[in-house]
């Protein structure tokens, strides 16, 4: 069970209960009139409609985090409406003034003003929700041109690989992606296969961490020490290649809030610096604690990032089909930092090197 959900549901509710037993009570001393009527009647009307829309919204799609949001404006309402009644009527009291039933004309504009409050949480949420969406819309068109280029690169490679092994020779596209040998040996073709379906596995994973992303909600609980868990990743991380110089520098180790994709996207900066970087590429990864954040930066001595790659990922410029990042690996690293709070920022250290700047909230405690 969500207590969020029945917490916020529970709000909505109490506030109809509420403004129901003011009238009902209202209706038991007598009202005088057809005015008090209307309003008894009104107050009533209010105080069913938010008694039966929290168990309704509880039982809707409308997400925990988004529930809140209008049980929270709900509370405004009726907090502010109050505050103000009370204050009115303080002053009519010291005036010498009355109020004829106090209650019942307060119960009507606090319902009046819930009611309010609560179409403009619901307003709200909306907005919010429009914005998620359209930001996923983005996310799969990002996603969904990687992929493509990345089955039709592969299956150019494959039909010319096929042909060779069939005696027909390379096409233009293989040939040049087999520049490392004469492509006449079948094993050399086996292994250029290999690869391909290497990269393509990799294409898969990053997609399915992604998807994981658009349907998920972060959790909070889970936390990781990103520089613990690169050195216990070090070898595998310098494999191929071999002459380059990984420093991994902590201090106090603090540990970030996330779970293991946050690891998998700092891994993803790591190697971009690794294969990016100079030759061979000598890579550092600082790690510090700065208020209520984790800063980890990964630097490396190569050419800097392009500058249309640095706007993109930055937020400087929009992704269009024909203004474009060169890899999906940044952009899942952005990703999956925004979606644990944090952010990633892309540019170039007073050396000239790359410089990738992750912010995370920290893990309490650390």
């Amino acid at each position: 069970m969500d207590l969020r959900r029945v917490m916020a549901a529970a709000v909505i509710s109490v506030t109809g209960l509420g403004l129901a037993g003011v009238a009902v009570s209202s209706l038991s001393s007598g009202v005088p009139g057809l005015p008090g009527g209307i309003i008894v009647a009104a107050v009533l009307v209010l105080g069913g409609a938010f008694a039966i829309a929290g168990p309704a919204l509880y039982r809707s799609s409308v997400t925990s985090d988004h529930l809140l949001r209008v049980a929270g404006w709900n509370t405004l309402g009726v907090v502010v409406t109050v505050a103000v009644l009370a204050l009115v009527g303080t002053f009519q009291a010291a005036d010498g003034g009355r109020v004829a039933a106090p209650l019942l004309s307060g119960a009507v504009i606090v319902g009046v003003s819930a009611f309010a409050h609560v179409l403009i949480g619901v307003n709200d949420v909306r907005r919010i929700r429009a914005r998620t969406v359209a930001d996923q819309r983005r996310k799969a068109a990002v996603v969904n041109r990687f992929v493509r280029h990345d089955l039709r690169h592969a299956a150019q490679l494959l039909i010319g690989y096929s042909d060779q092994i069939g005696g027909e020779g390379l096409p233009d596209d293989a040939a040049a992606d087999d520049s490392d040998g004469d492509g006449s040996n079948n094993d050399d073709v086996a292994a250029k296969i290999a690869s391909i379906a290497q990269q393509l596995s990799e294409t898969q994973s990053r997609v399915k961490v992604i998807d994981e992303l658009l349907e998920g909600e972060p959790d909070t609980r889970a936390s990781v020490v990103v520089s613990d868990s690169l050195e216990d990743r070090r070898t595998s991380l310098t494999d191929g290649h071999p002459d380059a110089s990984l420093r991994i520098d902590s201090d106090g180790n603090p540990a970030v809030r996330g779970g293991d994709h946050v690891l998998t996207a700092v891994v993803e900066l790591v190697e971009n610096a690794l294969e990016h970087g100079g030759d061979p590429a000598d890579v550092r990864v600082r790690e510090r604690r700065v208020g209520d954040e984790v800063e980890i930066r990964v630097i490396d001595d190569g050419d800097g990032f392009p500058a249309d790659e640095r706007a993109l990922i930055n937020d400087d410029e929009n992704e269009t089909q024909l203004r474009h990042s060169s890899g999906m690996g940044l952009w899942l690293s952005k990703w999956v930092f925004e979606f644990y709070g944090g952010s990633l920022t892309l540019g170039t250290n007073e050396s000239g090197d790359s410089e990738a700047t992750v912010r995370l909230p920290a893990a309490g405690g650390s």
